[in-house]
This record gives C-alpha cells, structure tokens and sequence, in this order.
C-alpha cells in the first residue's frame, strides 16, 4: 500500500494502484464522516468578551477596565428613584424650554438669538420623545409635557424644587417683551434655565445608577454648558 501512495510527482496513478488509491480515499471520508455526532447539540452561539471593554467612569472618576463576564451588558431589576425622577423631571423641564422658544420666537430680532432659539426646540424636543420612551419601558409615569409642552404653562405653581424654572411672572414678562429686550430677557431666562438642568445632571450622577439616564445626563451637560457660553457672549454683545 505504501508504495501504491508514493507516486512520484507529476504522474497520474491508472490501472490497479488508482483504483486502490479512489477506493481508500473513500474510506477515509467514510470514517471521517462517522466521528460526527449527528445527535450532539450545536456549537454555542453565546459571546464572551476575551478584549478587555473600557467603562467611561463618572465626572471625577476614572475610566475602568472591565474583561470576561463583567464586560457582558447586564440589566438591573428596575431603576433607581432618582433616575426615575431626572427622566419625569427633565421632561417637564425640556418642555418649558420649548413654551420659552414658542412665547418670544417671532419676536427675536438678533439673528444669532433666533438661530440658537430654534436650535434649542429643536434638540429638546425629540430628547423628551427618548426619556418617555425610558419612563414608559420602566412602567414609569410619563408627565403629560411629553405629548403637550405647553401642559400647564398657565398654571399657578412655581415648579418648587426643580431649579432653573422661570416663574408664571417670568414667563408673562416675555410674553410681553418686543425688540432687543425680547432677546436680552430669553437670553438671561434661558441661561438660568440651562444652569438649572446642569444642577439636575449633576444630582442624577450622585444618586442614580441606570447608565442609559447616565448618558442622557451627560450629553445633555455638554450640550447646555456650551450654549450657556454662547449665550453669555450674545449677552455681552447686547449690553
């Protein structure tokens, strides 16, 4: 058998020794074909990280390292209170934002001042459309501000304890303001308003742990601390 397999290269087997070869070959797909376990459960499809996967850590922590299981995305029971209540309360807040954009934006006169007023209602907008999406997938009350922002923008209460709220009085003011004041006034309620939601941030990033409101949180700190900068420098300019 040994001397039918060495063939030498560049010759073809015939006669006898092909036919010993084709058939021997054929044995060995047989045996190969029967070490298979028709009757053995499939090849896990399951995936286990063997890269270490880098976590952002929180402002003034550091970023962590994490490899194996705990790399794996895990899902908690159900969400803090205080996570809960950034989402209910940043809806309402978003939406008094946009009433603040609707009450004065025909009668914005600086460009600059109109542009980033319609930037705001702009970005807020579908951010309250996500965080009811979150509230509503947790079995979570969503404020009525969701589907209507201007839900209760007549209302007598002050909105005790979130900060940045302009008051009914406030928004009276603007309502009523024409010219340059219109944008002096939104500039300074907006920018208070702004400050405000960075203080709700920071509170949620103490007291919270669901990292999709984490992230909320973040982007909109980013986001807001820049127009605040912007709109003090609109401020300056105005005098």
């Amino acid at each position: 058998m040994r001397t039918l397999l060495r063939s030498h290269p560049g010759r073809r087997a015939s006669g006898p020794a092909a036919t010993t070869v084709a058939a021997l070959g054929t044995v060995v797909v047989l045996a190969l074909s029967g070490c298979t376990d028709d009757t053995s459960s499939p090849a896990s499809t399951a995936t286990s990280p063997t890269a270490p996967v880098l976590r952002p850590g929180r402002p003034g922590e550091p970023n962590a390292s994490l490899s194996g299981s705990a790399a794996l995305p895990s899902r908690t029971a159900a969400p803090r209170e205080a996570d809960v209540r950034f989402m209910q309360d940043m809806v309402v807040h978003h939406a008094q934002a946009i009433v603040m954009v609707s009450l004065v934006q025909d009668r914005l006169v600086d460009t600059e001042v109109k542009a980033l007023a319609a930037r705001i209602a702009d970005e807020q907008r579908p951010e309250i459309g996500a965080m009811a999406r979150w509230l509503e997938d947790h079995g979570q009350d969503v404020p009525p501000q969701a589907k209507d922002p201007q839900y209760g923008a007549g209302a007598s209460h002050e909105h005790t304890g979130m900060p940045g709220m302009a008051t009914q009085a406030q928004l009276a003011q603007l309502a009523k303001a024409t010219g340059s004041e219109a944008d002096r006034m939104w500039l300074r309620l907006m920018t208070a308003h702004h400050q405000g939601a960075l203080a709700m941030v920071v509170q949620q990033h103490r007291d919270g742990t669901d990292d999709v409101v984490t992230q909320m949180g973040d982007e909109i700190h980013v986001t807001q601390s820049v127009q605040i900068g912007a709109m003090r420098e609109m401020l300056d300019r105005l005098g």
